[in-house]
């Protein structure tokens, strides 16, 4: 089972069509099974479209519908010149950089059962910091899997509020209600492995039937997911790990690899990606 995760920064990065075509060469190389992809951008004023693959997710707040545009969508349409046909969905969480509906994506080699679920204190889209996770039910290799995606916001805020704390809290009672199942949780956390006793710590502390895939590998390539100042880090320029693949605790995890960090692969995005291998 190959999955891969990646803020994708949608459409904000210079020559992103070019590092769109790049990065469908690299999945359709790579063939993974699940990708999750956070920053999932499209312009506000594009008109609607459709994709026979796409699937609408169950979702009860910010009902966006599908436009031109899609990063999702285009991504989709690049795999398919390479002969790999995906399943998607998409939702938005909020209105991103004044222009975009933003959100989050999973592909998958099979058909999926999407819901949508909001952990943000906020419910309003035109507030950066509503946000929710998407979920979804795939069967692969004769297994059920679920696979969980999100975008969470930094430990506090300006006003020290613990706003990841409540993002997952609020995640974590999906979780609790599946724990026994196949369960890869995956995504951009903003906050560091290296911190002490603030996000991953508490994802950690809440969710011991998760691990992380980093530190449980047969194998591992690479330490960082971001470098420099990027959007939302924009005070530091240290390097750190913040994008997260978190399996069940009975599953074994072959490989961690970082990629499109130019190391492994070109660079596409603000974010670099992880890359899992998960023995059945």
């Amino acid at each position: 089972m190959k999955v891969l995760t990646l803020n994708v920064h949608g459409w904000m990065e210079k020559f992103a069509s070019k590092k769109i075509k790049q990065l469908a060469q690299v999945i359709a190389t790579k063939d993974y099974d699940v990708i999750a992809l956070q920053e999932v951008n499209q312009p506000m004023k594009e008109g609607m479209t459709e994709h026979k693959r796409f699937i609408k997710p169950s979702q009860e707040v910010n009902l966006v519908p599908l436009k031109k545009g899609n990063y999702a969508g285009v991504l989709v349409k690049e795999l398919e010149k390479f002969g790999k046909y995906y399943f998607w969905t998409w939702s938005a969480n909020h209105i991103g950089y004044d222009k975009y509906d933003e959100g989050l994506a999973i592909l998958s080699k099979t058909p999926q059962n999407p819901q949508v679920i909001n952990i943000s204190q906020s419910t309003e889209y035109d507030n950066v910091g509503t946000r929710n996770i998407l979920k979804s039910e795939i069967s692969i290799f004769d297994k059920k899997w679920l696979i969980f995606n999100g975008h969470f916001s930094w430990w506090e805020d300006p006003e020290d509020n613990q706003i990841f704390k409540h993002e997952w809290d609020r995640a974590q009672i999906a979780l609790n209600e599946n724990m026994k199942e196949n369960i890869i949780f995956m995504g951009d956390f903003n906050n560091e492995a290296s911190t002490y006793n603030k996000g991953y710590d508490y994802v950690l502390k809440t969710a011991p039937f998760l691990n992380d895939s980093y530190t449980i590998a047969q194998e591992n390539y690479g330490y960082a997911t971001m470098k420099g100042k990027i959007d939302g880090w924009k005070t530091t320029s240290d390097s750190k790990r913040i994008d997260y693949i978190f399996v069940s605790d009975k599953l074994t995890v072959q490989k961690n690899h970082v990629i499109f960090n130019q190391d492994n692969e070109s660079i596409v995005s603000d974010h670099f990606g992880v890359e899992v291998i998960i023995l059945e």
